[in-house]
């Protein structure tokens, strides 16, 4: 695949598809066939976060990369999306696609509902990776936890600042947080595009209360050492080496913690593996998926 691709490009053969979940009108992108395979982006994004990933792994997977509830071309909730909201949203979604059982994938807050979907729901989930994920409450030493809040800040910075004034600079700012090298990897059309998705009131409503920060009342749906120690299905944690939303330590432990998880580390990436290189991250997921445990990087 040619990295540097149009998104178009990238996804030439894949569909788009609106699909009603329970009255939420919810876009996603499929191709392929074989076992169903789900793709859920971060928080703020959108289904186009896997465009470089969606037609090399329909190869041997039926793909489907979603706008989550509140983001993208889905529609939102009229207040914050709590867990559940997304749980049943990711749920209803595998019924009406006739889904009894799949793999998910997830990046940040995808990361944390596909866990929460293990945790919950694991029936329906045959493996799980967990990429840069969400939400962990874990003691990793005090330079790696400050380090995080750092990133963290200034995450919620400019996601602030793009909320209150989604202008093309501003959009560029709160995307060029996602990448290790943003001069390589942040195109101007995909600043477009998110700049595009984002301009209608009604869409900055939604994502305004999908990326609410974490209150008091919600820090209890956390991914804390317990809960990650009664994940029950196979799981790889798949982490980069700079992520600015947890550092490395918080992927090797949420790895140690999950019972028989497996752990791959990225090198030169930020937030966006799957996106900053894509054929080491396809390869990755299509070996651990297909059970192949060689040159993916595990612990």
């Amino acid at each position: 695949m040619l990295k540097d691709a149009s998104i178009c490009v990238s996804l030439l053969g894949a569909e788009t598809r609106f699909v009603d979940v329970d009255g939420v009108r919810t876009r996603t992108i499929q191709a392929g066939e074989g076992p169903d395979l789900i793709l859920m982006h971060g928080g703020g994004g959108h289904a186009e976060a896997f465009a470089r990933n969606v037609t090399a792994l329909s190869r041997h997977f039926r793909v489907h990369a979603l706008d989550l509830l509140g983001h993208g071309l889905t529609s939102g909730c009229e207040v914050a999306p709590k867990r559940k909201d997304y749980v049943s949203h990711l749920l209803g979604y595998m019924d009406q696609e006739g889904i009894d059982r799949a793999h998910l994938v997830g990046e940040s807050l995808g990361g944390w509902i596909a866990a929460w979907t293990a945790l919950e729901h694991p029936d329906r989930v045959d493996r799980l990776i967990y990429v840069c994920g969400a939400r962990l409450t874990l003691e990793v030493g005090a330079d790696a936890e400050a380090r995080t809040a750092a990133g963290r800040a200034e995450l919620a910075r400019v996601t602030r600042q793009f909320l209150a004034d989604p202008s093309p600079a501003n959009v560029r700012e709160r995307m060029a947080w996602l990448f290790h090298h943003p001069d390589r990897d942040l195109t101007d059309e995909l600043v477009a595009l998110r700049w595009a998705l984002y301009q209608s009131e009604e869409s900055r409503s939604a994502l305004t209360n999908a990326t609410a920060p974490p209150s008091a009342a919600t820090a209890e749906d956390n991914l804390t050492a317990e809960r990650l120690t009664s994940l029950t299905r196979p799981t790889l944690v798949l982490w980069t080496s700079h992520n600015p939303s947890a550092t490395v330590e918080f992927g090797r432990r949420a790895a140690e913690l999950i019972p028989g998880a497996e752990f791959a580390l990225m090198e030169d990436c930020g937030h966006w593996p799957q996106w900053e290189r894509p054929e080491e991250f396809n390869q990755i997921l299509t070996n651990y998926l297909q059970g192949d445990r060689e040159s993916r990087g595990q612990r």
